[in-house]
Parts: structure tokens; sequence; C-alpha cells
């Protein structure tokens, strides 16, 4: 067993995937949800000059496995997040192996602790 097996954080994964567009072809959808154990801490901080409060921040999310990629739907903290860029897939001996992905906050929050249908 490795650390990344034991992530302490309960975190809802939306994976995007191709969905009928109504023309005969395809668009990005909201896949179904899919719950991982994750740990989750600050990556960086960006804060507005002028007035000193912090304006954004964004996380890295580590799991075992994580089904996301560019822009799926993140669930965590109470809050709905957007994963930014390509997730990372660290593979080498099984008990290191794992995924990353960089989130960042968006639009409305949901309840802490709770997930938005």
């Amino acid at each position: 067993m490795s650390l990344t097996d034991r992530g302490r954080d309960r975190v809802v994964v939306h994976p995007i995937r191709d969905v009928d567009d109504g023309y005969g072809g395809t668009q990005p959808g909201v896949g179904d949800p899919v719950t991982v154990w994750a740990s989750v801490r600050p990556a960086t901080a960006e804060e507005s000059t002028d007035t000193g409060f912090t304006t954004e921040t964004l996380y890295r999310l580590s799991a075992r496995s994580l089904p996301a990629g560019p822009w799926s739907r993140v669930e965590w903290d109470g809050a709905v997040w957007t994963v930014v860029g390509e997730p990372q897939h660290f593979r080498g001996h099984r008990r290191v192996t794992y995924d990353a992905a960089t989130i960042r906050k968006r639009g409305n929050a949901v309840g802490h602790g709770q997930a938005e249908h």
C-alpha cells in the first residue's frame, strides 16, 4: 500500500467525454461522476498588488488514479473546480504510481461535503 492509496480528501471527478451534438457529430460533455480519495494541497496563490488580497489559489490534486482531463469538473471542499491543463501521470513501481492535476476554483460553491447533481 502506498500513500497515494490513503488520500484524506474525498473528491468527485466529472470527466469530460464526447456526447452527441444533435447534428451528427460530437462535442465535449460531462461524464458520470467518479469518487476518489486524493491528497489536495495548495500549489500557488496570486495576490493583487494594489490591495494585498489573495485573488486566486491553485491546488494540486494527487491520487492513485485520476479519471480527469483538461476542463474536467471536480467537486472538493464544498466548491466546484476545473482541471487546468493536462493531468500528469507518474509511472514506475506500483507503489509510487500516481496521477496529479492542477485545479482552479470556478463559479458557484456547493454545500460543504455535498456533491452537486
